[in-house]
């Protein structure tokens, strides 16, 4: 086995399966602005994906902390001789993290399996995705026949690795296997997560950083349950069907697109050749790490090849000016387009930025009560005019007067939730949902129509080894119905709280897996404020007082500029506090919200109050909250807020789950998980406050409209 200079893994095989001009940026991580740069410590929190790699390798050594079968190096040169070395063995060896190569190839096996008598080769990719068995039985197949796109990378992350594989052992029989979550499978044991602790270590060969684990010293097979968790799955048709099968990538040239081999050696050559090969843009784009905002020092690789497809004619010039404030056509809001991406319409129509999109570019939808409130083609061209400097404000009267019949008083909910790969109790399936804390305010109306609002409850539960999901329900259910009655209406935004207690229902309910003396009440209350659908596994259901979302409203019944394309509370936070300066005025003054103030607080206990808008915190409420981890841990708190990311729930919902994951671990001192603890409170109350911004905010722009109608 020989490496070249700059060896094509399979971590740079990946990118260029996703787009071949990636190759190019990822290579100038000096260069080029990277959203992804440093970040795997806390992604391996958030999605537990290292710690499935190590527990995986207990199926084929019941002790591979003891027996070191891991090659640890980071180093190319350093990882192949220890690997050699290994295979060197008569007998059979199980080798994780074997380093290989051939000629420009260099892949990092997660589990190895030699045996030299039998010549065979046993290649086991780990991935932390769950799968059901109808899946693994359709071979990751739709109902086209076709490989589902979400399974894709990880086939053929597999067929890469079994291609070199084969080019370097000539002679064997490869095996190449695929370890999944059994999405059906109850985990048995207690702790497992205990005992793989997320861990940033400092390699010694090449003194860069990486998330690793740390597993418990002593741990052994036996220690660990069934392990029916982890699905082993045979991908020797798929690979070979892969292999001789063409990659579905635009205007690659001839050479690469004879199937997985002519692919792989085109990479290579691309990669050798330093230079950056563009085949055109796609709605893959949106996702890019590469796009760098206006304020960032590095370059935008997105941006980069917007111009490349302007000079090529893929998209036409239009009325940009190519600079990072200009929002590109891939930014129109994308919402209620069906099966079709929006993104890749108005890619084939042409347009490079939103305010060149046309309003005949959107097909026509049939049917429909455009009335009820903004359609989604009304809403998009409401931002490509926002972009023309034509209108920054709309509101639809006839979709916010559903306000009117809301029930007072106003109950504004949010939650904070895990889902973690490796069960955290016994009794869980990979991924199942746990509830840890939730924040309530309320707004209430007196005889006069005098509105006051409190922080009336929360709950949190961070102590390792506490299964938080029952009580959690029913602390809820004492927040909401202090009296066993539920007056008033329940809001939340977007549908994150109604697919959580639909989740807890079946395990309280249907299900039954925790004991609960008070299971029939909990379950009553979950379908009360819920609601569910035939897709939802639980039949249609309509709760009596289900809980109205406040992200519907917005999209039917409020636009701005402001918020360019998004409707996440994030965006339309600052949004609904410009256009409605009357709240804004109220939460920018000392001594009107805290504890024992006009707005009663739980968490901020200052007798001069919490100023949630401040010119030095460019008026985002969340700037003005102290960092989860602590004022010393400034890397750990950037990488963090990183991770929340702008999603279409609230706003600090990825942040929250990656928090308490690190708070699941026995090591941590009480000291530190009392400070993340008082800081995920203070954010989740700024959730729910947020909420009571945005209908306050809702509320004065009606009233403005309607005396501007008088």
């Amino acid at each position: 086995m020989s490496l070249v200079a700059k060896p094509l893994t399979k971590s740079r095989f990946k990118i260029a399966l996703d787009c071949p001009t990636r190759l190019y940026y990822s290579a100038r991580p000096k260069e080029y602005f990277d959203a992804n740069h440093d970040n795997d410590f806390l992604q391996s929190l958030a999605d537990g994906g290292n710690q499935v790699g190590e527990l995986a390798k207990y199926l084929w050594h019941d002790d591979p902390l003891g027996a070191g079968i891991t090659v640890e190096s980071l180093d190319y040169d350093t990882a192949i001789t220890e690997t050699k070395h290994r295979m060197a063995s008569a007998q059979r060896v199980v080798i994780a993290e074997a380093a290989l190569a051939f000629k420009s190839f260099f892949i990092r096996v997660d589990i190895l399996v030699h045996d030299p008598i039998a010549r065979t080769l046993q290649l086991v990719e780990v991935k932390s995705s769950s799968v059901d068995n109808a899946t693994v039985v359709n071979r990751f197949k739709n109902s086209r026949g076709e490989f589902d796109p979400g399974w894709l990378p990880y086939l053929y992350d597999v067929a890469f690795q079994a291609q070199v594989v084969k080019m370097a052992f000539p002679g064997y029989r490869i095996e190449p296997v695929l370890v999944l979550l059994d999405a059906q499978a109850v985990c048995d044991v207690d702790g497992l997560h205990q005992r793989f602790q997320v861990v940033q270590d400092l390699d010694p060969d090449t003194g860069r950083k990486r998330s690793g684990i740390r597993t418990e010293p002593g741990t052994v097979r036996s220690m660990l349950g069934d392990l029916k968790i982890l699905r082993q799955i045979d991908v020797s048709d798929i690979v070979e069907e892969l292999s001789n099968k063409a990659i579905n990538l635009a205007t690659l040239p001839p050479e690469a697109n004879g199937g997985l081999l002519p692919f792989m050696h085109w990479v290579a050559k691309v990669q050798e050749s330093g230079e950056r090969w563009f085949g055109t843009v796609s709605k893959a784009c949106k996702s890019c790490p590469y796009r760098a905002g206006a304020s960032d020092e590095k370059k935008s690789g997105v941006h980069e090849c917007w111009q490349l497809a302007i000079d090529k004619g893929v998209l036409d010039q239009g009325s940009g000016k190519g600079d990072r404030d200009t929002p590109l056509s891939i930014d129109l809001w994308g919402g209620g387009g069906g099966a079709k991406s929006i993104a890749q319409l108005v890619i084939e129509k042409r347009r490079a930025y939103v305010a060149d999109v046309q309003s005949e570019d959107f097909p026509v939808k049939k049917g429909g009560n455009a009335s009820l409130g903004m359609a989604a083609n009304e809403r998009r061209m409401a931002q490509v005019m926002s972009e023309r400097g034509q209108g920054k404000l709309l509101f639809n009267e006839f979709a916010l007067s559903v306000m009117d019949e809301w029930s007072w008083p106003l109950h504004m909910i949010d939650f904070e939730t895990s889902a973690p790969a490796v069960p955290f109790f016994a009794g869980m399936r990979p991924y199942e949902t746990l509830a840890f804390q939730f924040s309530h305010h309320v707004m209430e109306k007196d005889a006069s129509g005098l509105v006051r609002i409190r922080h009336a409850n929360q709950w949190i539960s961070t102590a390792a080894n506490t299964f938080p999901s029952v009580e959690f329900v029913r602390r809820l259910r004492k927040a909401l119905m202090p009296d066993g009655c539920l007056r008033g209406t329940v809001f939340r935004y977007h549908n994150h709280e109604n697919t959580v207690l639909r989740n807890l229902r079946r395990l309280i309910g249907a299900e039954g897996r925790w004991d609960a003396p008070d299971a029939k009440e909990l379950v009553a209350f979950i379908d009360m404020v819920t609601r569910s659908t035939a897709a939802d596994g639980q039949g249609e259901h309509e709760g009596a007082k289900q809980m109205v979302d406040l992200h519907r409203l917005i999209q039917l019944g409020y636009y701005s500029g402001r918020a360019g394309g998004s409707i996440s509370l994030k965006k339309i936070l600052p949004a609904i506090l410009h256009d409605a300066p009357g709240v804004a005025a109220r939460y920018s003054k000392p001594g009107v919200y805290g504890m024992g103030l006009e707005v009663e607080s739980l968490n901020f206990k200052s007798t001069e109050g919490h100023v949630w808008l401040r010119a030095d915190c460019g008026g985002d409420p969340y700037r003005t909250l102290p960092p989860v981890f602590g004022a010393g841990q400034g890397e750990l708190n950037q990488m963090l807020t990183k991770l929340a990311g702008d999603d279409e729930a609230i706003n600090q919902g990825g942040m929250a789950m990656t928090a308490y994951n690190f708070t699941q671990f026995n090591c941590l001192r009480e000291t530190e998980r009392a400070g993340i603890e008082d800081a995920l409170l203070r954010y989740c109350e700024l959730d729910t406050l947020a909420m009571v911004m945005l209908v306050q905010g809702l509320m004065e722009l009606r009233s403005v409209g309607e005396k501007s109608n008088v």
